[in-house]
């Protein structure tokens, strides 16, 4: 049994619905921020946001992260494969943001876990 490819309007559907998830969730995030960023971006502050909103603003930090992260790499996909027409590009551009993109969410995981888990202890 061959495992077929997602069909690229399937990739842009995805792409589109996770860019309107980035408009909202971003909004969340900005809301967090309100009324005064540079009071928002304190420690204090830091802290209390984490510590009284535990899961919901964890949660929007991960969204964030996993969302634009694959909105991006399909994204870059799509110009690789308009500029790029040899016979293997579409297996060799997949593979490679695959990995790239595997690598970037396991390091961008353990980073956003490391700041919160500092922030909350």
């Amino acid at each position: 049994m061959v495992m077929s490819m997602v069909s690229a309007s399937t990739l842009r559907k995805i792409q589109y619905l996770l860019g309107i998830v980035l408009i909202v969730v971003l909004g969340i995030h900005l809301a967090f921020r309100w009324p005064s960023y540079e009071q928002s971006i304190t420690y204090t502050a830091a802290i209390s946001h984490i510590q009284a909103w535990d899961f919901v603003y964890a949660a929007v930090l991960y969204i964030l992260l996993y969302a634009a992260l694959t909105h991006g790499l399909i994204g870059f996909r799509t110009l690789l494969l308009e500029l790029w027409h040899w016979r293997y590009a579409r297996i060799t551009v997949d593979a490679i943001l695959i990995i790239v993109g595997v690598a970037v969410a396991v390091i961008g995981t353990i980073a956003l876990t490391g700041v919160i888990l500092t922030l909350i202890h």
